[in-house]
């Protein structure tokens, strides 16, 4: 009988389990072309190539996931067909890997436009050489290194680093670790990036004001209203939130803070000098 060929892999992982101290169990998603006259194919897999400890037989199906795998292990798979006269004598090819790297937790999980800061990346399956992906291109990753398996260390640099330039946009944006033989996990919502309130004074009519928000500042920003990027009325210094737009959602920004003065981290009114209170 003709043995399967063209046999692909891709990777998974399941939940964390509840105790700590108990190892994760991964998963591979395997796919093969239909042999004909072939009724049931059966999955052989273990942690050496052609010495198979394990099998699942799947039936028609020419696709499955085996579970409860061991994490940062290589696994070998092969499949091979049956019918009523009995079962193909040779294996299709063999494919190995890890299971999919899986993302658990970004340590910090956020920072402010203009920031520079060290993230770990906590989960499992992490190879030597795999990078990582953000979902915001105005995030900069200068440096990753995979220091353990379920270790990722980088240097991170959020946009704006200067005056003039769209910031990065402000929300939750999904981290991605892709193997060096492109095999991929991502985890939604796993890093934040935050407004930065030190931008909100805008005013460049006034020197003497600087520091604090006050109606100068409210007037700057409906000269711009507006602005959309790459038009003529675009200030990427007043859109605070990095969407492209200088609109509602900036004005705003200044608005809730309006009459504070900047006391190093935010704005509030008792850090303004009595005679402008």
């Amino acid at each position: 009988m003709p043995v399967p060929r063209a046999l692909t892999r891709s990777f998974a992982l399941l939940s964390l389990l509840a105790l700590a101290t108990v190892a994760r169990a991964g998963t591979i998603s395997i796919a093969w072309d239909a042999v004909p006259n072939a009724t049931g194919y059966r999955v052989y897999y273990g942690t050496a190539s052609r010495a198979y400890t394990q099998v699942a037989d799947v039936g028609p199906a020419t696709e499955t996931t085996i579970q409860n795998l061991a994490d940062c292990t290589t696994w070998y798979v092969a499949v091979k067909a049956y019918n009523s006269a009995g079962e193909s004598q040779s294996f299709s090819d063999e494919v190995s890997g890890w299971p999919r790297p899986a993302i658990t937790s970004a340590t910090p999980a956020a920072a402010k436009q203009g920031d520079q800061v060290a993230v770990e990346i906590r989960g499992a399956n992490f190879q030597s050489g795999a990078s990582v992906e953000i979902d915001n291109p105005r995030v900069r990753l200068d440096s990753v290194s995979t220091v353990a398996c379920d270790r990722i260390q980088m240097l991170m640099t959020i946009e704006p680093t200067a005056a003039n330039v769209r910031p990065a946009a402000i929300g939750k944006f999904s981290l991605t670790v892709v193997q060096p033989d492109n095999v991929f996990g991502t985890r939604s919502n796993a890093f934040e990036v935050l407004v930065n309130p030190a931008r909100f004074d805008i005013n460049r009519s006034d020197e003497t004001t600087t520091g604090r928000l006050d109606g100068k500042d409210t007037v700057w920003m409906a000269r711009l209203f507006g602005g959309q990027e790459d038009g003529p009325l675009y200030d990427p210094d007043a859109d605070f939130n990095g969407d492209g737009w200088v609109d509602g959602d900036d004005l705003a920004h200044v608005a809730s803070n309006l009459g504070g003065c900047w006391n190093g981290t935010g704005w509030s009114p008792a850090a303004c000098p009595t005679s402008l209170r």
